[in-house]
């Protein structure tokens, strides 16, 4: 039964807001919209009750209508911009996604943030990078994730949302590289691969104000030509313009951050913008128009915005940039959907393959199949295309072609089985069990160092030579934990290989929250549970509130429990945790999750000798040691990082120290660690530096700011 009320009526006086053409009305849920539709297209906004929920229905002037339910909304806001029309999004729903983080050598990311944007759902990659978001909201027609860790570039992924079972997604991470730096009060010029940017001067700010130091610039540009591009670059093709979607065709696209010696964000002046220059590829200058669309891309909604248009000079196009995120070069298209299933030719499915779609005006376009074949994509109207099957190869890290077809795409969507022929591969089957005995509900496979989903349990590996291989099962059926099999070596034949069950049983992998809800990835090193993150939490275990001190005259006097953000910057917190002086550490209260204990000296003697039997770790002072590089993170402090491989995942980061003064020192150069254990005095701690292998013991005074690890009771 529908309740009419006077809904907008009210949500206008509220807001005191104007309707006009050019006003979008922002739904939110979790401080993210997930709807964004332009005040001109809407008909009437009221409740009704569908289902027996309540739900907010915005009716479109076409007769489209979009549903919310009222429990998800916490603000409805208006801005000025444009939007793409919510009918070419669809209604929202849920679906579920996985894939796997990697970083620039392919090697897969520990403790990487993934997070659905629409509705605040969110988990972190495992040891192999693999990650399981089940359930996020998504609308029909364009699904969205992001990806953040220290040391990289926010990364995403838009995709088409399968109608059941799991979309697959790969992401390779790009690291925040310095490019070059320029002063702001006179501005400069920083070049990076295929691009080149000029800023004016006095176009900088910081925090909305004038900022006129060193500015350092961090860009990464991506090439256009090279099919990389689809698992670094941030959602997919896609992009609003004129109220709908449109395909992309890319001629260049790149990132760019600015930020002060503290690594706080810097942003252009209002008014005030910066040239981009792209160099045009040799292989897309016949091809390069005159005039280009120019696109930013969008972090809220996943999808690119039109920003205007970037002129061709000789092999360069030159655009002006207002803000700095991701920006693109594109020519735009329409397109249908397609919807795949890749089978063999014993109609079985064929899992983990990378479909790629070259279209002779828009260029490639990759995805990939999940646990039971099936993919999904935008491909352009009216056009003969080409749509390749390719299979990872083990043994070389490399995809092979498995099959080449053509396909037409005319007015219409899409739907179609794919049969990969499989000519010189073998098949390597076998089924998950957990502890039980009972196939995984969710889970992967590692062969080599590739990743292969299960369905059920059941997996079906396709190889490209005989041989030895190496095999572990995981079990990721619980949320942010991951138990393991035993790594086994497989002998595989020309008739394949039936491998039976794998039992999935060590504990690998989990994660603990603390009493503000902040949830840490956790590690098992040897006997012994250790939280893979710096604490952040503002409260002891009991709910008491750990004071956040900012003023440097008040942290040089405490001798009582307290904490600070690195640089008194709250935005640090969520990758290098807050500061804490050795008061907090002892406090009764207990400043780590209910389990879980500050460190003691001699537990991180344990820590350490495991990872290097050799190193004298009873011994006060510096050593090198091969547990510096094994502890430290692989992005995310300043060149050079000696040694490091985080071949523990610890992902130990540098976060620097307060001193006792109250000032900041080494953030990005150094990391340091209390522990509980006292002494004369002072107390124990642990540091570890950018510029060589060194772990340092040693005894400092109790008001310095460190950073704390947790380990399991």
């Amino acid at each position: 039964m529908k309740k009419h009320i006077l809904f907008l009526g009210f949500l206008l006086m509220v807001f005191g807001l104007r309707i006009d053409a050019q006003t979008l009305k922002n739904i939110h849920r979790h401080n993210q919209p997930v709807l964004r539709i332009p005040t001109h297209l809407i008909d009437k906004v009221e409740t009704a009750e569908v289902n027996g929920a309540q739900v907010l229905q915005v009716r479109q002037l076409n007769g489209y209508v979009s549903e919310i339910p009222l429990s998800q909304i916490d603000s409805i806001t208006h801005s000025d911009g444009e939007a793409v029309d919510p009918a070419q999004l669809g209604n929202l729903r849920y679906a579920s996604v996985m894939g796997v983080i990697s970083g620039p050598t392919g090697a897969p990311e520990m403790n990487a943030i993934v997070r659905s944007p629409y509705g605040g759902e969110e988990t972190r990659t495992d040891p192999n990078g693999v990650f399981f978001l089940n359930n996020i909201l998504v609308y029909d027609k364009l699904g969205y994730i992001t990806i953040t860790k220290p040391g990289f570039h926010q990364g995403s992924r838009s995709f088409l949302p399968l109608e059941t079972g799991s979309n697959r997604v790969n992401v390779q991470l790009l690291p925040m590289t310095q490019s070059g730096t320029f002063s702001a009060a006179s501005g400069g010029t920083v070049t990076s691969g295929l691009l080149q940017l000029n800023f004016p001067a006095n176009a900088v700010t910081l925090n909305g104000q004038p900022y006129t130091g060193i500015v350092r610039v961090y860009a990464a540009a991506l090439d256009p030509t090279s099919t990389t591009m689809f698992d670094q670059m941030p959602g997919e093709l896609l992009g609003g313009m004129n109220d709908s979607l449109q395909l992309l065709r890319s001629f260049g696209m790149a990132s760019v951050e600015l930020r002060d010696a503290n690594m706080n964000e810097l942003q252009l002046a209002t008014g005030v913008p910066a040239t981009l220059t792209f160099n045009i590829p040799a292989s897309l200058q016949a091809e390069a128009p005159a005039t280009i669309d120019w696109w930013s891309f969008d972090e809220t909604l996943g999808y690119w915005k039109h920003e205007g248009e970037a002129q061709k000079s000789g092999t360069q196009y030159i655009g002006q940039s207002s803000h700095f995120s991701w920006w693109n070069l594109d020519i735009p298209g329409t397109f249908n959907e397609l919807i795949g299933n890749v089978i063999s030719v014993g109609a079985d499915p064929v899992s983990n393959a990378q479909i790629e779609l070259i279209s002779p005006s828009l260029g490639g376009a990759i995805t990939y199949t999940n646990s039971s074949g099936a993919f999904s994509g935008r491909i352009p109207k009216n056009e003969t295309l080409t749509l390749r099957i390719n299979l990872i190869c083990s043994t070389t890290n490399d995809w092979a072609l498995a099959n080449s077809e053509s396909i037409i795409s005319e007015e219409s969507n899409i739907s179609e089985n794919f049969t990969a022929e499989l000519n010189g591969f073998f098949q390597v089957s076998g089924t998950l069990v957990n502890c039980e005995n009972q196939p995984v509900v969710s889970g992967y496979v590692q062969l080599n160092n590739q990743v292969f989903l299960t369905q059920n349990g059941a997996f079906s590996i396709q190889v490209c030579a005989t041989g030895s291989y190496e095999i572990t099962g995981f079990d990721t059926s619980i949320p942010d934990s991951t138990k393991a099999s035993e790594l086994e070596t497989i002998q595989v034949g020309t008739s394949g290989l039936d491998v039976g069950e794998i039992q999935t049983c060590v504990e690998l992998f989990g994660s603990v929250t603390d009493i503000d809800g902040h949830m840490y990835p956790t590690i098992l090193i040897g006997n012994q549970w250790w939280m893979a993150e710096n604490l952040r939490t503002s409260s002891y275990t009991n709910g008491d509130l750990i004071p956040n001190v900012v003023n440097s005259a008040t942290w040089d006097v405490l001798n009582t429990g307290a904490s600070c953000s690195v640089n008194n910057q709250t935005s640090n917190d969520a990758s290098l945790g807050k500061l804490y002086n050795w008061h907090t550490t002892s406090d009764p209260r207990n400043v780590c999750p209910t389990g879980w204990h500050v460190p003691s000296d001699e537990e991180w003697n344990v820590l350490i000798t495991f990872l290097d039997p050799e190193y004298e770790s009873v011994t006060l002072g510096t050593w090198p040691t091969s547990a510096s590089g094994k502890l430290k993170s692989i992005n995310g402090w300043a060149d050079p990082n000696v040694g490091a491989n985080n071949e523990s995942g610890f992902s130990a980061l540098p976060a620097g120290y307060r001193f006792e003064q109250g000032f900041f020192l080494a953030s990005g150069f150094a990391g340091y660690w209390w522990s509980s254990t006292e002494f004369a005095g002072n107390a124990w701690c642990r540091k570890l530096v950018n510029s060589s292998e060194d772990l340092t013991r040693d005894i400092e005074v109790l008001h310095v700011g460190f950073s704390i690890r947790c380990v399991k009771d």
